[in-house]
């Protein structure tokens, strides 16, 4: 059992390392709005679903979370709780649809987390700084369905890499 537990926290830190990596690796990538993100860090996340549990899962994206704040000096800004609200929620959300996983490819789970994720990102953020602005005009709303093209846009490329690592567990139901 004491190894067993050594060994997973070991895999959960090099993980989560990677989980860091990628995500702060991703600030010298091109793109279209200065915050906007690919969401490498979600490969992580994938092989934690594939080759680990739930539980797995969210204990690395609450660890890359806290301390990327840590190591930015974020933690408890609006872009801390923006990160760790649609974080978690889109990791629950990951994981209830890795339960049909016999039916979903890692390139669906990740486009569908992807869109959500952004859309609780923008509700977040509406709720932090926006409540008292009209979100019916034209070029908001067009804003926000750019956003989020371009957020399932980076899940399928981020289900595409993780796909192709081919992690699947030789034990599927």
């Amino acid at each position: 059992m004491e190894k067993n537990l050594k060994r997973r926290e070991m895999y959960l830190t090099g993980l989560v390392l990677v989980a860091l990596y990628l995500s702060l690796a991703e600030n010298f990538i091109p793109k279209p709005f200065p915050w906007m993100k690919l969401g490498l860090s979600n490969i992580a996340v994938l092989i934690a679903l594939e080759k680990f549990d739930s539980k797995f899962a969210m204990e690395l994206v609450l660890l890359r979370i806290f301390i990327q704040a840590l190591m930015l000096g974020t933690l408890f800004t609006p872009g801390f709780i923006i990160s760790l609200t649609a974080g978690a929620l889109t990791t629950l959300f990951m994981i209830g649809l890795y339960k049909f996983r016999d039916h979903l490819s890692l390139i669906a789970i990740s486009s569908m987390s992807a869109f959500l994720h952004n859309l609780i990102q923008l509700i977040v953020v509406y709720f932090l700084m926006f409540r008292n602005v009209s979100i019916y005009s034209k070029s908001i709303m067009g804003f926000v369905w750019v956003f989020l093209l371009i957020g399932v846009i980076a899940g399928v490329i981020t289900g595409f890499i993780a796909e192709k690592l081919n992690l699947r567990r030789s034990n599927t139901k």
